[in-house]
């Protein structure tokens, strides 16, 4: 039996409770073209894993790590990643289909809470820096790689907040964006957008008022 279907047995058991069953640890396991298709991979680690060109189409991949995964030209048509953890995945080319992942998805559009300009762009706050990126800069048009409109608060968008209050509890150096409301995805205490623009620095009488 190969590691990788015994791996997946004791997963099996596992999430059924199973005694001698084990959650599935794949941390940095080279699983490139591997057929994957509806595996249920559910709760399990995925940390660095070497993903690329694996079929995991239909495969339940809800609630997995999958943290610093290298999904590039993976099959994930089908997948269910909500609530799966994507921070610096490498999704590069992959089929992202029917999943909470595709590009032709619709973002539920709230934007409640959230003020709006003379243009009717939706006004946000968020810290100047982010974990992927060292700084945004004053002026110039940002766009997601990859944009979820999954129900999960932390999925992959760029975020940003309808107060500067709000905004102010993720840290300081603040600016104010713009962006549309069709681009907004509303997913429990959090707002993520496609794109934005970058409006320029909130002033600290700003921060006051």
């Amino acid at each position: 039996m190969s590691t990788i279907t015994e791996t997946l047995r004791l997963h099996a058991m596992w999430l059924n409770n199973e005694h001698g069953g084990v959650r599935a640890d794949l941390s940095w396991a080279d699983l490139s073209g591997a057929d994957l298709s509806g595996a249920d991979l559910s709760g399990a680690t995925l940390y660095g894993a070497n993903l690329s060109w694996a079929n995991l189409s239909g495969a339940d991949l809800s609630l997995v790590t999958l943290y610093g995964a290298n999904l590039s030209w993976a099959t994930l048509s089908g997948a269910d990643l909500s609530r799966a953890n994507l921070f610096g995945a490498n999704l590069y080319g992959a089929d992202l289909s029917d999943t909470c992942l595709d590009p032709n998805n619709t973002p539920n559009g709230s934007i409640e809470g959230f003020k709006r300009d003379d243009d009717g762009r939706v006004i946000g706050y968020r810290t100047r820096k982010a974990g992927h990126i060292d700084a945004y800069r004053d002026g110039r048009h940002y766009s997601a790689d990859v944009f979820s409109t999954a129900d999960t608060e932390c999925h992959p968008g760029l975020y940003l907040c309808p107060t500067i209050e709000m905004a102010w509890k993720f840290g300081d150096s603040l600016i104010e964006v713009r962006t549309k409301p069709e681009h907004i995805h509303h997913a429990g205490s959090k707002w993520r957008c496609r794109e934005f623009f970058v409006v320029g620095s909130v002033t600290d009488k700003e921060k006051a008022e």
